[in-house]
């Protein structure tokens, strides 16, 4: 069992939506078929619905009661834009913003890097919620055809590299 898996089972035993432990969780992994790379970030939503009010100091934010994210995704796209960037063979790349969806106490937001056909380093910047939690800690694990990797990213290394 993954250590994120753990933290959601103990929250949806106790009942709490609170926890004290702030980590999100990104899945990038290479389609070598389609030629993009393809990624998952798994974060709170009482995190990220703090951090989106920082953001955007005008308006509060209630994402588990949000039935259409239509008005919502521009600013969490915004905010997921300005703290995650990735350089692929050392260049630094577009991510598309695909969308998010609900699921239990996590907002999973989908980005998609088109156009890439060979993997040779990967580098990644995550300071998602770095700016609410001096002990955030954010997951990469990294999937391509030579294997599974993964990068433990926090405010004392908020960036790391792979190389294939």
């Amino acid at each position: 069992m993954t250590i994120y898996s753990f933290v959601l089972l103990i929250n949806y035993m106790s009942g709490m939506m609170l926890h004290d432990f702030h980590v999100s969780v990104t899945k990038l992994e290479h389609d070598t078929e389609s030629q993009a790379l393809e990624i998952s970030q798994r974060i709170f939503i009482d995190d990220l619905e703090q951090a989106l009010t920082r953001f955007d100091t005008d308006h509060a934010y209630n994402i588990s009661t949000t039935e259409d994210f239509t008005e919502l995704n521009p600013l969490i796209e915004a905010y997921m834009l300005e703290h995650f960037v990735i350089s692929v063979n050392e260049k630094q790349v577009t991510l598309d913003y695909l969308g998010s969806k609900v699921e239990g106490d996590v907002l999973i937001c989908f980005i998609e890097v088109p156009k890439v056909k060979k993997l040779k380093s990967l580098s990644v910047k995550n300071t998602v919620l770095f700016e609410l939690f001096a002990d955030q800690i954010n997951l990469v694990h990294v999937k391509t055809p030579e294997g599974n990797k993964s990068l433990k990213l926090d405010t004392k290394q908020p960036v790391d590299q792979l190389v294939y």
